[in-house]
């Protein structure tokens, strides 16, 4: 799971070796504000779908 807008990610290897931009997108946690607890923690919303075409990459 990698967090939007991290500067890192281009030099990833893990990141970087899913070949699918799609695919790439998918192991990007979502920002969700009604997850976030004010003055304490910000949501993210991370689903994992393990068959069928939107799976998340597992492994290369």
């Amino acid at each position: 799971m990698y967090f939007p807008g991290d500067p890192l990610l281009a030099y990833d290897p893990i990141y970087n070796g899913v070949p699918d931009a799609a695919a790439r997108a998918r192991l990007v946690a979502a920002f969700d504000l009604d997850l976030t607890e004010p003055d304490y923690a910000l949501g993210y919303r991370f689903d994992i779908v393990l068959r069928g075409r939107g799976a998340t990459p597992m492994g290369i």
